[in-house]
């Protein structure tokens, strides 16, 4: 009898750790199966995450371009305008150049006499101011 006794019981431990064994199977399974789901989530996500970084790059690519070529085509234009200018610059210079010119020339044979005098003093403060 005490045979009996001890036999049932241990089938019965036996069948409850069995189904509790099975239930953490179970658990275990559903466990991988979520963490899978999760892993596919989460590499759709870094996909798409990638995706959209890599299309706001090219956006940003192409307005750094734009930008660039904009910035240099001001350089252009503001560069052909100062040599526009100094071209200007330097033709008035010219023109003022040969007007002075002949003015001068027009000063000498208008006043020959004045010019000899101007020249001689000139030549006289020069002299003194050398001497010193």
């Amino acid at each position: 009898m005490a045979n009996g006794l001890f036999s049932s019981r241990s089938k019965s431990v036996r069948n409850g750790l069995h189904d509790e064994a099975q239930a953490v199977e179970e658990q275990i399974a559903e466990l991988r199966e979520e963490i899978a789901s999760l892993t596919r989530l989460l590499a759709s996500d870094a996909s798409s995450g990638a995706s959209s970084i890599r299309k706001k790059a090219r956006a940003a690519k192409a307005q750094a371009s734009d930008a660039a070529h904009d910035l240099k085509d001001r350089a252009e234009t503001d560069i052909r305008d100062m040599i526009a200018a100094g071209e200007d610059i330097l033709a008035d210079f010219q023109e003022r150049y040969r007007d002075s010119g002949h003015r001068a020339r027009k000063a000498v044979q208008d006043h020959p006499l004045a010019t000899l005098g101007i020249a001689a003093a000139a030549g006289f403060v020069i002299a003194a101011l050398l001497r010193r």
